[in-house]
């Protein structure tokens, strides 16, 4: 239920502190939760930290780390016993969810205009921190994901392509797809493409903006009802398997998760594959250090934005926000960590640690990150991003897409009765018949 890439961490609840001076008698304690986003979670937030320890030294803040895996069961149960943290991270597909609790303390006016306000933010980002129907603004935005193509710059000089030619539009990214599969590297053969199946937690994220491209959707204009069985939305969904179908996809792809498929293309599985900024971390890291920097892939890619359907090239854009817990018997201290940790310089600094893309503007361009070619590149698409509408229900509504789309999976992957055009839609119209029950009862 969170928008979230599959990256496996060290799993299990661990527990931090940062202590003030001892000489601080009287330090208020503040909890701040946060989800595995780095390798080493638990030291870069001490490191993240240190500045604001050491200019609030009557503070003292615990930081909690939860898995991605069960992070949504512990928020929810917090949120409904009021024995939270005072901050927490959200996914931002949770912000609506939670506050629908009444879990979260609202942010004044005043709070949003020292943060920086909707100005300060991506657009996409800021629209993350409310409800869809209602203005009320419960967190800030803190660092951001986006997807785009990476490519085997190699593989596709080999094979005669130009990658602009390639990623124009549908019609030609198949033609490049087809005319790449089986190239030989090294004396080994390459697949064009690289996407997984059933097995992966962000299936929705990847089949959306193949969906918003061809004029689909997964949810209404209102967000009342499911769209994902519209034409357009079928249409999309056709096209996207139909390179498994033909085989441009290896049908075990179709097992594994997004990690899995990151490591293909590390080892040279893949031609192309369709993910998130963080690679970029790993590609500039040492092998020594847990990177893939002296891969062949790493010294031969390059990065290019969704194809073209008839209605763009748009990108899912997510990531995280941070709020305060209306529980919170520190709201004052609360607010003053989280406005340090969604400023420019931590926004900057947490970038650097993760991978991730920062939320603010100006933390965004800031020149330590845009002197990296491939960084630059990969903040250009995000002009393009596009967000799900922020509706109390998406929780659930994942779920039920999630397990609908891995029985079509079944479907492209020859488990279950025989692929077709017909065979996709009549999946996503049950898709769409049990999606429509949920979001009525989560009204």
């Amino acid at each position: 239920m969170n928008a979230w890439p599959a990256r496996t961490f060290a799993t299990g609840l661990l527990g931090a502190s940062l202590f003030a001076s001892a000489a601080c008698a009287r330090a208020a304690e503040l909890n701040l939760w946060v989800m595995s986003t780095t390798e080493q979670q638990q030291q870069d937030m001490r490191e993240l930290l240190r500045p604001f320890i050491a200019s609030n030294p009557t503070l003292r803040v615990n930081v909690t780390v939860l898995n991605w895996e069960s992070a949504w069961a512990k928020i929810t149960a917090a949120a409904a016993s009021g024995q939270g943290p005072d901050v927490l991270e959200l996914g931002t597909t949770w912000v609506a969810a939670i506050s629908s609790m009444g879990a979260l303390e609202p942010l004044s006016e005043q709070q949003q205009n020292e943060a920086g306000g909707a100005k300060a933010f991506f657009p996409v980002m800021w629209g993350t921190t409310h409800r869809l129907d209602d203005a009320k603004v419960f967190a800030i935005p803190w660092y951001a994901d986006a997807r785009a193509a990476f490519y085997r710059t190699d593989v596709f000089k080999k094979a005669g392509i130009e990658a602009r030619d390639a990623f124009a539009n549908w019609g030609s990214f198949k033609q490049a797809m087809q005319k790449i599969n089986g190239t030989e590297i090294g004396g080994k053969k390459i697949a064009a493409l690289g996407y997984p199946g059933k097995n992966d937690w962000n299936v929705v994220h990847n089949l959306a903006p193949w969906i918003w491209n061809a004029g689909g959707d997964v949810l209404s204009s209102d967000g009342k009802r499911s769209a994902i069985n519209s034409t357009e939305s079928v249409q999309a969904i056709v096209y996207y398997t139909s390179f498994a179908a033909e085989g441009l996809v290896p049908r075990g792809a179709l097992e594994k998760d997004s990690g899995q498929i990151e490591s293909g293309f590390f080892n040279g599985q893949y031609a192309v594959i369709f993910t998130g900024p963080w690679i970029l971390k790993q590609m500039r890291t040492p092998k020594a250090k847990g990177g893939q920097l002296e891969t062949v892939t790493a010294a031969n890619f390059g990065i290019a934005p969704y194809p073209a359907g008839l209605k763009g090239n748009q990108t899912f854009f997510s990531g995280s926000d941070l709020a305060i817990m209306k529980s919170s018997k520190n709201k004052t201290e609360a607010w003053k960590l989280l406005a340090y940790l969604t400023g420019r310089d931590s926004q900057v600094s947490f970038s650097k640690m993760s991978g991730m893309l920062p939320t603010r503007l100006d933390a965004a361009s800031d020149p330590s990150l845009m002197s990296d070619p491939h960084y630059a590149q990969f903040i250009a698409q995000v002009k393009n991003g596009r967000h799900y509408a922020a509706i109390p229900g998406w929780g659930p509504l994942e779920s039920v897409y999630l397990k609908n789309l891995g029985n079509m999976f079944d479907i492209v992957g020859g488990l279950k009765g025989k692929y077709s055009a017909l065979a996709i839609k009549q999946a996503m119209d049950a898709a769409a018949q049990e999606a429509d029950q949920v979001l009525s009862s989560s009204r």
